[in-house]
């Protein structure tokens, strides 16, 4: 049975975002904060586009498992791996001024195309299309150069995915859905354009296209040019 949305809107109250927090910090004596958006200009020297390879696998797991360390990878007729291709375009940075602080979030678009090789039928493609943004000011950068990405966009699949049916057996699913993919990376700082990528691959009908979803952890390589 679904929830009703009083209880729904309570768990919301009881549990904090992100954002609330933030309106809370900068609304807070004291502390000032500008944003402002700087499209990109390759002359800075910084890259224009960025290519990665990965293989994620098919999990039963919510996506709010994966932040309590709870991975559980799929391995019936459900289960696979997902090969996935991408070139992201970077399209400028946020300027955030904050507290006497700096940051400097990049925004880019990455288009994905996804080969989906479940175990009990023939492979399928799921493309992609999202607005990322890359926190990429770490304290430790000197010494492991890192980046966070987190996107919103949209996800089509040529066929439904059997964990999504499987996980959700009473309800009509949808091929498209939103995207909201996640993304750490690590390098050497004197190579930094060669990443290591682990990722979380997360579609979901958001409540407007069906409800629920797949989730996918994988790992990867990534190259800035």
């Amino acid at each position: 049975m679904s929830d009703h949305p009083f209880a729904r809107l309570n768990r919301a109250i009881r549990r904090p975002s992100l954002g609330l927090m933030a309106m809370v910090l900068l609304s807070s004596p004291g502390i000032s904060a500008t944003i402002c958006f700087i499209p990109h200009d390759s002359s800075d020297g910084r890259r224009d586009w960025a290519f990665d390879v990965g293989v994620a696998f098919i999990t039963t797991n919510n996506i709010g498992d994966f932040a309590l360390g709870r991975v559980n990878i799929a391995d019936g007729p459900s289960g696979g791996e997902i090969y996935s291709f991408t070139a992201s375009r970077r399209l400028g940075e946020l300027k955030w001024e904050i507290g006497g602080h700096t940051f400097r979030p990049q925004l880019e678009m990455p288009l994905t195309l996804e080969v989906v090789d479940e175990n009990s039928r023939s492979p399928f493609l799921d493309l992609n299309a999202t607005v990322m943004i890359r926190w990429v000011d770490f304290p430790w950068n000197d010494y492991v150069k890192t980046s966070f990405a987190m996107g919103l966009g949209l996800s089509y699949s040529s066929k439904i995915y059997l964990m999504d049916i499987e996980r959700h057996p009473d309800s009509n699913r949808s091929h498209l859905k939103f995207n909201w993919p996640i993304q750490l990376t690590l390098a050497l700082p004197a190579h930094p354009d060669h990443q290591f990528m682990l990722f979380v691959a997360h579609q979901s009908g958001g409540h407007i296209f069906d409800d629920g979803g797949v989730n996918s952890i994988g790992l990867g390589y990534r190259r800035a040019f």
